[in-house]
């Protein structure tokens, strides 16, 4: 999410790939990302790091849902975020899959 420097120049493509690839592949790592991610984006101060955050959860909300243990706590850490203005294209994009 940018919060730390990386030390060879990556494209948002090859970041995206590295994080989502495996996971499409491997069912046990779809929770883990979403936790990773929700996790980064609590009480984080940088804006930009939230934002990218917010893209990733988004994009994560399209390609496959939380597993039945972690879906409840997903859908109430979306809903308890009104006011950005991804959670309710998150929430939906979750929906879609039920």
């Amino acid at each position: 999410m940018g919060d730390y420097p990386i030390k060879q120049s990556r494209s948002p493509v090859e970041l995206t790939d590295q994080i989502f690839g495996p996971a499409t592949k491997y069912v046990e790592l779809q929770d883990e990302i979403y936790c990773q991610i929700m996790r980064q984006m609590t009480t984080n101060s940088s804006r930009l790091s939230v934002a990218r955050g917010w893209q990733l959860l988004w994009l994560c909300s399209g390609l496959f849902p939380p597993g039945p243990k972690l879906i409840k706590h997903t859908q109430r850490y979306l809903e308890s975020r009104p006011r950005d203005p991804l959670a309710a294209g998150c929430l939906q994009r979750l929906q879609d899959f039920s």
